[in-house]
């Protein structure tokens, strides 16, 4: 039976199923209907559809479903980074939890620095963020495999691309460069922001969804467009999340060859 004929037969929402995939919605006529979660967020976001979170804790399946589109969904995770970097509760705890599930498992670090290490223009802004961090700095000068690999002939296919300078920026007499901020455009849709705060508050829910992001790499993808400083602080202010960064680092031919020094006599 559709949603439609059994809320005629049943008249009782926690009696109404849908096809696996799909999530339960309330129309904003009040019709039940079954959608797909992409849908569901479209018809959320437009005002065709409300958001029931009673109705979402009894199918925890449809739950999952929804917080796995929420994570790869660009405009509703927008309003997530904008509403942690306005609340710095939310952002100290949400740090903290990244810090711990990356340290936990390496792979999730890994996830989380493929699109900076990847894309030219991110490459830029990672590299501002590293030099501004005193701690990597520090560690960095004092890694003798980094110090030696930047000051390299560069390699490959990457060759002739990414920031490649004659400047060496980890060596003693390097400038520091400030980085231009990033303006997120934001919508003001309060109902997505809503939705959010049904997942904020509940905790474990606010853990599976910090873990979706860390796997979900077009989360990290947009995460590192919209807040990369304050995530990559995080990982660079803990001693062994650094030490993994750097080994990362240098297994990315394309980013190495970004910062590779012509000079290789130059002061360390």
């Amino acid at each position: 039976m559709t949603p439609h004929q059994q809320w005629k037969k049943f008249a009782d929402p926690d009696m109404l199923t849908c096809k696996p995939g799909h999530l339960l919605i309330q129309k904003s006529n009040g019709n039940p209907a079954c959608v797909m979660p992409s849908t569901y967020l479209k018809l959320i976001d437009r005002g065709y559809g409300l958001h029931n979170q009673s109705m979402m804790d009894k199918r925890p399946e449809m739950m999952n479903h929804l917080m796995n589109s929420m994570a790869s969904n660009e405009k509703l995770m927008t309003h997530w980074h904008e509403m942690m970097q306005k609340n710095p509760t939310i952002m100290k705890s949400t740090m903290n939890d990244w810090i711990s599930q990356m340290k936990k498992n390496p792979e999730l670090l890994k996830n989380m620095l493929g699109p900076m290490t990847s894309e030219p223009e991110l490459r830029e802004k990672m590299i501002t963020i590293m030099k501004n961090h005193p701690q990597m700095e520090n560690h960095l000068k004092s890694h003798s495999m980094w110090m030696d690999s930047i000051h390299q002939p560069m390699m490959g296919s990457g060759m002739g691309q990414g920031m490649h300078q004659s400047e060496c920026m980890w060596c003693s007499d390097y400038e520091h460069n400030s980085m231009n901020s990033h303006k997120m455009m934001m919508s003001d849709s309060t109902k997505m922001m809503d939705m959010i705060h049904h997942v904020w508050i509940n905790s474990e829910m606010t853990k599976d969804m910090h873990t979706m992001m860390l796997e979900d790499p077009s989360h990290m993808a947009m995460m590192s467009n919209q807040m990369m400083e304050p995530i990559l602080d995080a990982v660079m202010d803990d001693e062994t999340l650094r030490e993994q960064m750097i080994e990362l680092m240098l297994q990315h031919q394309d980013f190495m060859n970004s910062i590779r020094h012509d000079n290789p006599e130059a002061d360390h």
